[in-house]
């Protein structure tokens, strides 16, 4: 398969008053064509700072991406890249579809203009071209009544709508890469179905690579390829969505897991809550981040990093229970089935 985007020692940091916030601490991944690669982790664990900063929108001095950092576009550096460049390659080969189409889109033009624009700039569409390949974009995207909604301006759409109309901007030039970060935010359950089989199916039509951003973990089980589970700005678990549901191995990615509410023989059954709050993303973090939280801590994960142990060929985790010596503890899925008994 072809390889889109192989990103290496990504390290991203924020210059507060109070001192260096390190957001971002080593991430590897790789996007080929056509998957979907999707990002898990609770609030503040460095998941949209990862894939703003894949289209550089990190600004100094406030924020830096490391030198030491790699990103790689069909090999070509995009932390090299001319201004030039650059705006070439944020829509014309990568668009991101933002959290909140609220604040995203701008309130005093019309949908329709700003989709207008995105193509005038980057595909040098005349005004009549570019105000119809906006009203194709608004019908791809399943936007009933697509010629009204052209004139419309945000506050004039639902939230399902306006969801609609920032995917139809992303797509305009038909990127490779569509990032979507948190797409089905403040959405409700139903227009969040509608809004995820949109993105596979648009997937499927235009063959773009998805970079999805959630913490919920039912939103990828039938959408993502591969899933990758962060933590403190580390990727604690990788692997297929069958190796992350049926076979995680990391005791975080069991609390995410725990964290979903099931249907279940029982009636009346207490959701799992994962105590305790994430680690200082200040301090230098030279042990598992994971380890003030997990149950299954030992002395050594609060005193060395584990190293990425890989499990098959598709699926790696960074925890001190791989390691021989480590006691044997019972898995989330062998604590279901004993729960089930």
């Amino acid at each position: 398969m072809e390889k889109l985007l192989d990103v290496k020692n990504l390290r991203v940091s924020f210059h507060t008053y109070a001192g260096e916030v390190r957001a971002v601490r080593g991430v590897d991944f790789s996007l080929n064509r056509g998957e979907t690669l999707a990002f898990v982790g609770e609030s503040g664990c460095g998941k949209s700072v990862t894939v703003k900063a894949l289209m550089r929108l990190m600004l100094p001095p406030f924020s830096e991406i490391k030198q030491c950092s790699e990103i790689l576009y069909r090999g070509e550096d995009v932390l090299s890249m001319s201004k030039k460049r650059l705006c070439q390659y944020c829509g014309s080969d990568v668009s991101m579809i933002f959290q909140d189409p609220m604040t995203s889109l701008n309130p005093t033009m019309p949908c329709g203009k700003q989709i207008t624009e995105t193509l005038i700039l980057h595909r040098k569409m005349s005004k009549a071209e570019a105000r119809e390949a906006a009203l194709n974009g608004l019908k791809l995207v399943r936007i009933p009544d697509a010629e009204k909604c052209l004139d419309s301006y945000p506050h004039q759409l639902s939230g399902g709508m306006r969801q609609r109309v920032m995917i139809a901007i992303a797509l305009a030039c038909k990127p490779s890469i569509l990032i979507a970060d948190e797409p089905t935010t403040a959405l409700d359950v139903t227009i969040q179905a509608q809004i995820i089989d949109l993105l596979r199916d648009l997937r499927s039509e235009t063959g773009s690579a998805v970079l999805l951003v959630t913490h919920d973990l039912g939103l990828v089980a039938n959408f993502a390829d591969r899933i990758q589970v962060m933590y403190a700005g580390q990727i604690l678990e990788r692997g297929t969505v069958r190796d992350i549901f049926y076979r995680a191995t990391h005791p975080y990615t069991w609390a995410l897991l725990s964290s979903v509410p099931k249907l279940a023989k029982c009636a009346k059954q207490e959701l799992y809550s994962l105590c305790g709050t994430p680690p200082d993303l200040m301090l230098p973090l030279n042990h598992c981040p994971f380890a003030a939280r997990c149950e299954y801590s030992m002395p050594i994960c609060k005193e060395r990093m584990p190293q990425e142990t890989v499990l098959s060929e598709t699926h790696s985790s960074a925890c001190w229970l791989h390691h021989p010596d480590a006691p044997r503890v019972k898995s989330f899925f062998e604590r279901q089935v004993c729960q089930d008994a």
